[in-house]
């Protein structure tokens, strides 16, 4: 069942990549890096408050149905087929 998560890199390993070199790269708006602190430990939030990925996935995908679990399971098997 298609959930919005890429069902088919459940079925088999991917066959090709892309690689890319990156010489430079410019963020959007370096003023909203300082305003974030970006630079500055004691502002981070700390490691166990921030979501995990499958938290902001469903944030992004918003997609009615779809669940962390489902996201979870998703992660961890396109982690296995990239270490087959």
């Amino acid at each position: 069942m298609a959930t919005g998560v890429a069902a088919h890199s459940r079925r088999q390993p991917q066959v090709s990549a892309i690689v890319v070199r990156i010489e430079q790269a410019y963020p959007h708006c370096p003023k909203s890096l300082m305003r974030a602190g970006t630079w500055k430990p004691e502002q981070w939030v700390p490691a166990d408050a921030q979501p995990t990925s499958a938290e902001v996935v469903l944030a992004q995908l918003n997609l009615p149905g779809l669940t962390i679990e489902q996201i979870e399971e998703a992660e961890r098997e396109s982690l296995r087929l990239r270490s087959e």
